[in-house]
């Protein structure tokens, strides 16, 4: 049982005086009261991480998300404008793969809001199934067990509740907590990596949070001065879950015709390939597809309008030999992926961190997002321009747009170096209008190694299947301390103890660091490998890496060993291997 969200009535109200219905001022207030909620609550949100690491921060995520928008709406007293301002910077402020689901969440919701001066229960009820209906046609392959489950089960008993007759603002809100709640507390059942973590979906908890924080304005009780411990589940251990289908082309190009229809062009489309992101309007729409036949792809779009900047990646031969750069890691929000279908247009938002200078000469422009001065040293020495990343700190969309827009250059490549900025940085791709491709690197060790592949003479298709070909060569070990209790693999993990990564995926916990890496080497088949890196981090010294590096040397002497400052935090080491 969730006890920290029972509602606090020290305070109570006379149901009298509460509004039956809110204008735009008092939407925008009870977001802003939600998002306040959120944020006290974020640090134990991040704790529902499915692996024991310190660097999951879907809470943060979430919070960063909401009260970005809260920030940047300008009032109106009509909700149906407010509405649409908060899909607007929803968008731009969604962060990681909680933020760009909840963004989805806020879109629904402004939907439904339209030609709406005023939210009563009955607008609340349509705008909570707009909302759900929203956020799963902006997932192609939806996952049960999810924010997804969350907000659908929301919006049912919100629709219940006003069907039986309570038909007030709060007692609809009071419904869909209600069936947040329960659809929380199932979500161990519906996703097997939450089982073998021991928790609960952080970012179904999340959006329950939110509810909660709009049923407190609602009610007009203040919310908690604290919060309570989050819900944790019983461990259940279990065998590795690996991904095993391959990405195939990448494949985006751009439709021009007269009286397009987004949403026919992306039904259209959707049964032929993978994390499809389609964008635009009645005269022009944007394109991303994964696709195991590119020809039937385009054959099929070229029914609908011609056809322009057509660029086709061959990914399916890099997964196959590494399968690796494909891992996904299921950290937060388990099973929600990057494939987002979203069809309004936006402008850009500014606000991120990067060298002004760099990046400015080259024919292809870089963006790379880094945390960590070393790492940040590194890529701009390769002419990157850098993005501040890393826990805590993902960038939106928006910020991504806002690099962009810094860049003189109008071919751009995206590095996330991150599996959770995957789906920011292909949102910006789509957005953007210049040409924008992003090599879904999954580590700050697989962006070096895409950076050095660069050609800048080369097209920029041809850079992509390079540049994607030099990631997947990166076998990426990390090594940091579990920030809590778990079974992960059937590995039994003790809050304090160091822990050994392979890919994003746990591999070895308990022993010494020196212990953890070689056993990490081992599991990276370091027989077949040339070069090995290590970049330092965390609470580590130069002497402490050289001194690794001299053990390393002394097992494997034919292997080449390098040893970098990264800076990174929370990781003390981070080495590739290729």
């Amino acid at each position: 049982m969730n006890e920290h969200i029972t509602m606090d009535r020290s305070a109570p109200t006379d149901v009298d005086t509460l509004p039956e219905s809110w204008d735009g001022t008092q939407l925008l207030a009870a977001l802003t009261e939600a998002s306040h909620w959120l944020d006290r609550n974020a640090d134990a949100l991040n704790a529902l991480n499915v692996f024991p690491v310190p660097d999951g921060d879907t809470g943060t995520n979430m919070s960063l998300t909401l009260s970005g928008v809260v920030r940047d709406v300008v009032p109106d007293p009509s909700a149906a404008v407010v509405a649409e301002r908060v899909t607007y910077w929803a968008l731009m402020h969604g962060r990681g793969n909680s933020g760009i689901i909840l963004s989805q969440i806020l879109r629904g919701l402004g939907l439904a809001l339209v030609g709406h001066q005023h939210c009563g229960p009955t607008e609340l009820v349509a705008a909570l199934a707009q909302a759900s209906t929203t956020a799963y046609k902006a997932i192609l392959r939806p996952v049960e067990g999810t924010m997804l489950t969350v907000i659908r089960e929301a919006s049912h008993a919100a629709a219940h509740a006003f069907n039986v007759g309570h038909t007030s603002l709060d007692a609809v809100l009071e419904g869909a907590v209600r069936g947040a709640r329960a659809a929380v507390a199932r979500t161990p059942a519906l996703l097997k990596t939450l089982r073998d973590a021991g928790v609960v979906d952080a970012g179904g908890q999340g959006l329950l949070i939110l509810l909660e924080g709009l049923l407190h304005y609602a009610r007009n009780t203040p919310i908690p001065a604290r919060t309570g411990s989050l819900p944790v589940v019983r461990n259940i251990p279990s065998a590795s879950v690996h991904r095993t289908e391959s990405y195939g082309y990448c494949t985006n190009f751009v439709i021009n015709s007269a009286g397009l229809v987004v949403e026919t062009v992306r039904e259209t489309l959707s049964g032929l390939g993978d994390s499809l992101v389609v964008i635009g309007d009645e005269r022009l729409v944007r394109v991303h597809v994964h696709t195991l036949r590119p020809g039937d792809v385009l054959n099929t779009a070229l029914a609908m309008g011609t056809l322009d900047r057509v660029e086709i990646t061959n990914m399916d031969q890099q997964v196959a030999e590494h399968g690796h750069a494909t891992q996904e890691r299921a950290v937060g929000d388990a099973g929600i992926g990057s494939s987002l279908a979203v069809d309004q247009a936006s402008e850009h938002s500014a606000g991120y961190s990067t060298d002004h200078s760099a990046g400015v000469e080259l024919a292809i422009g870089v963006i790379a997002v880094v945390a960590g001065g070393g790492f940040a040293s590194i890529f701009r020495g390769l002419n990157a321009l850098i993005v501040d990343g890393g826990p805590g700190a993902n960038p939106s969309a928006g910020d991504f747009l806002a690099a962009i827009d810094h860049l003189p250059q109008q071919q751009i490549v995206l590095l996330p170096n991150d599996p959770d900025v995957v789906a920011a940085a292909q949102l910006a791709s789509q957005y953007s209008d210049r040409s924008v491709i992003v090599v879904e690197t999954r580590s700050a060790a697989q962006g070096i190694a895409a950076l050095l592949r660069l050609n800048p003479d080369a097209a920029l298709n041809e850079n992509s299947t390079a540049m994607l070909q030099a990631a997947s060569e990166v076998r990426t070990l990390a090594v940091t301390i579990a920030a809590r209790d778990a079974v992960v693999d059937g590995i039994t993990v003790q809050a304090g103890q160091s822990i050994g990564l392979l890919d994003g995926r746990l591999v070895v916990a308990g022993a010494e660091e020196p212990a953890i890496v070689f056993e990490l080497l081992t599991h990276a088949a370091i027989e077949q490998a040339s070069l090995l890196t290590i970049y330092y981090g965390g609470t580590l010294q130069q002497a402490d890496a050289e001194h690794l590096a001299v053990q390393i040397g002394m097992r494997y002497n034919e292997l080449e060993i390098e040893v970098h400052e990264g800076g990174q935090p929370l990781y003390n080491y981070i080495i590739s291997v290729e």
